[in-house]
């Protein structure tokens, strides 16, 4: 199915289609129309009016309802009219359709993060860093350049694309939420009072001759999906790959992180020009390198490209 242009199925389903859907609001209900608004961010109205108004005019002849999206200068909601509750949510439901579409081709704002930056493993890393770079002269491709910012040491569970201040919102919600409902019915205790052992190293493939990554096991409860119910979170893989970076062939382009190499149309064109290294040694001679323990873990809602005054990325908000 197209996305920008679902079909549409009429079954008796109403009640379905009415509740449940995140963003929309029925502000006004009378006997003879029905009106929602939607809070969308600005970057999305494009694809929901389309060229020259075509995705617009489709979706109001299609749903028999008014749809009116803001100039990009208004920070008004798009709002839906329509003479039944039914008509104006089927249409909601189709223009979200059609910005989560849209949201999968946005470089991502934000990550959830769990920082590994305790001063042992900061050590520990730039002690693993100088070993490798004077025992493995002469790897292919290995250079100082491939290791990570020690301050930044993260584990991430997951990237968003978050558009405006509503969009930040709903992830603080979020986060928090995750604490009362995941964390603490699971782990029975907050995670300050909990602490990891970073240790050990493994590859992102399965020749280490041929390396874009390489990054320290861990296991931590998986928060995504519960982000991702919100359409915030694109989580490109069924399984989240969790680890903490620490070394990674990106860092020689100047990006912050691997995590933050887009999920867009331009992924495949990143990956030409990444030049691989070569970790059979890293692995051979520090496959067990103990990193030590970060004592007291915290959830960030970290800001790409911000950073904060210890080095870290810029923290949104935390649990």
């Amino acid at each position: 199915m197209d996305v920008m242009k679902p079909d549409l199925y009429y079954l008796n389903a109403e009640n379905e289609i009415c509740e449940g859907l995140e963003g929309v609001v029925i502000t006004e209900e009378t006997t003879e129309s029905v009106l929602a608004t939607m809070n969308i961010a600005n970057s999305y109205f494009c694809y929901i009016v389309g060229r020259k108004k075509e995705t617009k005019l489709r979706l109001e002849k299609e749903t028999n309802t008014k749809i009116t999206v803001p100039n990009q200068e208004e920070r008004l909601p798009v709002t839906v009219m329509g003479k039944t509750k039914y008509s104006v949510m089927s249409c909601a439901r189709r223009i979200m359709m059609i910005v989560n579409a849209a949201r999968l081709r946005q470089p991502f704002t934000h990550f959830l993060s769990i920082p590994f930056t305790a001063l042992e493993i900061v050590a520990n890393f730039e002690n693993f860093k100088e070993s490798v770079l004077k025992e493995c002269v002469g790897c292919n491709n290995i250079c100082e350049d491939l290791f990570q910012n020690p301050n930044r040491l993260h584990l991430t569970v997951g990237t968003l694309v978050l558009m405006n201040e509503n969009e930040r919102k709903i992830a603080r919600e979020l986060l928090h939420q995750c604490k009362e409902s995941l964390v603490l019915p699971i782990l029975k205790k907050d995670l300050s009072n909990v602490s990891c052992r970073l240790h050990g190293i493994e590859i992102m493939n399965d020749d280490p001759a041929n390396v874009d990554v390489l990054y320290g096991k861990q296991f931590v409860d998986k928060v995504c999906e519960h982000f991702e119910t919100s359409g915030l979170l694109i989580n490109k893989f069924e399984h989240v790959k969790l680890h903490v970076t620490l070394l990674n062939n990106l860092f020689q382009r100047g990006s912050d992180s691997e995590e933050l190499c887009d999920k867009t149309r331009d992924v495949e064109k990143n990956k030409q020009r990444r030049m691989s290294f070569d970790a059979r040694k890293i692995l051979k001679n520090f496959g067990d390198f103990e990193f030590g323990i970060q004592s007291s873990l915290s959830l960030h809602l970290s800001q790409r490209y911000a950073f904060e005054s210890n080095g870290y990325y810029l923290c949104t908000d935390r649990i």
